[in-house]
């Protein structure tokens, strides 16, 4: 926290002695989004309309990540900043420092039920609609000559994301359990009647303890799961070493939390839903 505070008052200093342009004097929108899931919903309701920053480098963690100086410039530079939080928890502690010409968009402002233990609302395709929604409608009022395109944009790809969820409720997944090394999934368990079984949530460890993975061995034989998924953002060594005394496989599961491809949400989404059928049908 020191840290932050430090590069914040830095960014003031310098910003105040010599502002320069950190956006393209273009015209458009600049926007700038905490980490990757707000870039992509930012990107594909923005397109060319926008100048558009991820604030988040690519492959980067973003529960870890700490903005440099030159993210921070950008930042009060801009028209827009979308954040989710819970994940991105360096936004939650700078927001009341930005600018006031800078609009924050709270992404899951219009979700009604939020866990704050498990921040992963996106992951819920009902959910990412309404994040989508709210950015829209975030750019429609800083950006009035363009508003209609950007909700054309927005109703298309909610389209693809209404088709997305009827493929998930449809793939007979209801009464399965889900095992996954972190436990960020219970949005979308949720929505389609599963159990998630976290082993993060049996041990905090790196390395559990022969008794607690026993405990776990025990309850993958129990409900005859063939797969572990892991975030592939994070490390498989729990993962790996549950399937490993269990006798099934690991499998990655993306948390969409950043893609070193750089997918849209309904590629890397549909990705997962093929490696679920895979695992529990």
């Amino acid at each position: 926290m020191k840290k932050l505070v430090l590069l914040i008052l830095t960014v003031c200093v310098l910003t105040s002695c010599a502002p320069a342009r950190t956006f393209d004097d273009n015209g458009k929108l600049n926007v700038c989004a905490s980490f990757y899931a707000m870039y992509d919903f930012a990107r594909t309701i923005g397109a060319d309309d926008i100048n558009l920053y991820n604030m988040t480098p690519s492959g980067a963690e973003p529960h870890d990540y700490e903005p440099t100086a030159a993210d921070m410039a950008r930042l009060n530079d801009a028209d827009i900043f979308i954040y989710h939080g819970g994940i991105d928890s360096w936004a939650e502690e700078i927001i009341d420092t930005l600018p006031e010409t800078v609009r924050v968009v709270h992404a899951p402002e219009l979700i009604s039920t939020y866990y704050p233990d498990d921040p992963h609302t996106w992951l819920s395709p009902l959910n990412t609609e309404l994040e989508f929604n709210a950015v829209c409608m975030a750019f429609e009022s800083a950006d009035e000559a363009n508003a209609d395109k950007y909700r054309a944009r927005a109703d298309e790809y909610t389209a693809r994301i209404n088709e997305l969820d009827a493929e998930y409720k449809n793939a007979g997944f209801a009464g399965k359990t889900l095992f996954v090394s972190h436990g960020a999934y219970g949005y979308l368990c949720g929505e389609l009647g599963m159990e998630q079984f976290a082993l993060d949530s049996i041990s905090g460890e790196s390395d559990p303890s022969p008794a607690q993975m026993a405990e776990m061995v025990k309850t993958i034989d129990e409900k005859d799961a063939e797969c572990i998924f892991y975030d592939p953002l994070d490390t498989s060594k729990l993962a790996d070493a549950a399937a490993s005394e269990a006798g099934v496989r690991t499998e990655p599961l993306s948390t969409f939390e950043n893609d070193s491809e750089e997918r849209d949400y309904v590629t890397v989404m549909r990705e997962n839903l093929e490696r679920l059928k895979s695992a529990l049908n």
